[in-house]
């Protein structure tokens, strides 16, 4: 019992941004990471990507519930992969699947690309079950094939995560200055 309650703790105070919401019990957090791993990954990118950041801070203002886990069975050329789980009420939810076979900046920058799927569908709201998440991406994505898996793919998604990566390379690159500096300076 203490380690559900633990975990269930943990996932609402998985970053900073929603660690704000445990101040007000009335909201509860949008994104909700299913493994320890992936809170800290979380976290780490909202620290070094602004895109994310954002992205995390839209959702977090939504009617979108986005449950993020880890697979490490998933076909080794798919990072990543959204899917639909249900409508209740007001609520719309997704799962955002991340690939463990990436190193931790390409798992970042994956779920980044997902956050952005997850944008997509929160900015339409006739997605309300699979079939019209499929017309969804049909409209503004094309097919995406990777390995024996058929899916749809967007620019945006694809540039999000593109964009996340260099954000991640170029804090990475200022910490690494700076720590030279520290070091030539001691």
């Amino acid at each position: 019992m203490r380690h559900l309650l633990a975990l269930l703790l943990c996932s609402l105070v998985s970053t900073p941004a929603l660690a704000a919401h445990v101040a007000e019990p009335w909201r509860e957090a949008r994104i909700r990471p299913q493994d320890p791993r992936l809170t800290v990954l979380l976290r780490d990118g909202m620290t070094r990507s602004a895109t994310l950041r954002a992205l995390v801070d839209r959702i977090e203002a939504s009617n979108l519930i986005v449950y993020v886990s880890l697979s490490p069975v998933m076909k080794p050329r798919l990072a990543g992969k959204l899917t639909w789980m249900t409508r209740a009420g007001d609520f719309r939810y997704l799962r955002a699947t991340i690939n463990t076979e990436q190193t931790s900046d390409q798992m970042i920058a994956t779920l980044g690309h997902e956050l952005q799927h997850a944008v997509e569908v929160l900015q339409d709201e006739s997605v309300s079950d699979q079939r019209s998440l499929q017309e969804l991406y049909k409209r503004i994505g094309r097919p995406s094939y990777s390995g024996v898996t058929a899916g749809w793919e967007t620019s945006a998604a694809q540039e999000t995560g593109f964009q996340v990566r260099r954000e991640l390379l170029s804090a990475a690159a200022t910490m690494k200055s700076a720590r030279a500096t520290e070091w030539t300076q001691s």
